[in-house]
């Protein structure tokens, strides 16, 4: 399966819930020192981080129970193929969900922005729009990858005659959904970059600020790398032995394999999107916390150092010389008060016998 395997889809499952735990963390901070009140976009993010995070750990779960990242074997049962199947309709039930509530983040942050402060203007009618438009996306898709097959939705993982036979053409709706949800990414992805120039800064934080922005183009790669897949799979003919998915050739028996690939893009496209819906928001509170304390720190670490050295230096001298107190101060004492040592007695005593 190439890049598509245990290690891989472990790896996304993994760095994007941790990612979004400290994007949720970071965004936190800003609401508790620096943020007055919540805006729409501070509520939708955490459904939107907590269906990242599920959706990476459902990843996890079915890589070490081997349901995906692997290749159907011709000894696999009907019920490895019902595992595939449930795990499949619960996380496309997910991933609709996910990308949604990340969209409208991103929509509501942008009009917390750009939004007319006295009469409406084009942004704000062109917001709603988008806003309108990702709501009933969400809600169709979710619709359609509930009631797929009806009031059955077994027949969609009990074998693939009957997902055919009983459900409606899920490969065109899985494409349909992807399109259209990648044309709402470059929307989105549009929309800051034309409305910065309105915006009352200078050039230099103009160009920070589209910077920031730029990021949401991660956010349309992925998108369309999800949408390819679903694409090349609604074209091609299903009946044909092989099926070729971004240069990686399957056999069409092989169900893991592909939905595998499927699944790793999609999953990919909901981790970076919701990593992008958090950047504006995290610069900004990165950009509020103040680094001088730390810097002050760091250039007086040398002088500190030095100080310390001088301490330590004086302490020493200071430990020699009380070692040596005792005797220097007998010394001193006998000398001082003029009267000899007794080694100096003996020795008159000895001259006067003498």
């Amino acid at each position: 399966m190439g890049y598509i395997n245990h290690g891989s889809m472990s790896a996304i499952g993994i760095i994007f819930p941790v990612l979004a735990a400290l994007s949720l963390a970071v965004r936190m901070y800003g609401w508790r020192h620096h943020s007055p009140i919540f805006e729409i976009d501070d509520i939708l993010v955490v459904p939107a981080g907590l269906l990242t995070i599920a959706a990476g750990v459902a990843l996890v779960i079915g890589t070490q129970m081997h349901i995906i990242s692997e290749h159907s074997e011709a000894a696999s049962t009907d019920a490895d193929s019902a595992k595939l199947g449930k795990f499949e309709y619960a996380f496309w039930m997910g991933h609709v969900l996910a990308i949604g509530f990340i969209k409208l983040t991103i929509l509501f942050l942008l009009r917390r922005v750009f939004k007319g402060r006295i009469h409406r203007t084009a942004f704000d009618y062109s917001n709603w729009t988008l806003i309108i438009l990702v709501t009933l996306w969400t809600l169709v898709f979710l619709f359609f990858d509930i009631f797929a097959c009806g009031t059955t939705p077994q027949a969609s993982w009990e074998s693939w005659n009957s997902l055919r036979k009983n459900c409606i053409d899920t490969f065109a709706m899985q494409t349909g959904g992807a399109v259209f949800s990648w044309v709402l990414d470059l929307a989105i992805f549009v929309e800051p970059l034309v409305m910065i120039r309105t915006l009352n800064m200078n050039r230099k934080r103009k160009i920070q600020t589209s910077l920031v922005f730029l990021c949401s183009g991660f956010a349309v790669v992925a998108g369309l790398l999800r949408m390819i897949p679903w694409i090349q799979l609604h074209v091609q003919d299903i009946t044909h032995p092989t099926l070729r998915i971004l240069a990686t050739t399957f056999p069409i028996s092989d169900q893991q394999g592909i939905i595998s690939i499927v699944l790793f893009w999609t999953y990919m496209e909901i981790g970076v999107g919701f990593i992008v819906s958090c950047v504006p928001r995290i610069a900004w509170v990165l950009d509020k916390i103040s680094l001088d304390p730390i810097i002050s720190k760091i250039r007086s670490f040398p002088s500190n150092a030095s100080l310390l050295k001088e301490r330590y230096a004086h302490r020493r001298v200071d430990e020699s010389e009380q070692s040596q107190s005792p005797w220097i101060t007998m010394v001193r004492t006998k000398t001082s008060s003029g009267h000899r040592s007794d080694e100096d007695v003996e020795l008159a005593t000895a001259k006067n016998h003498i």
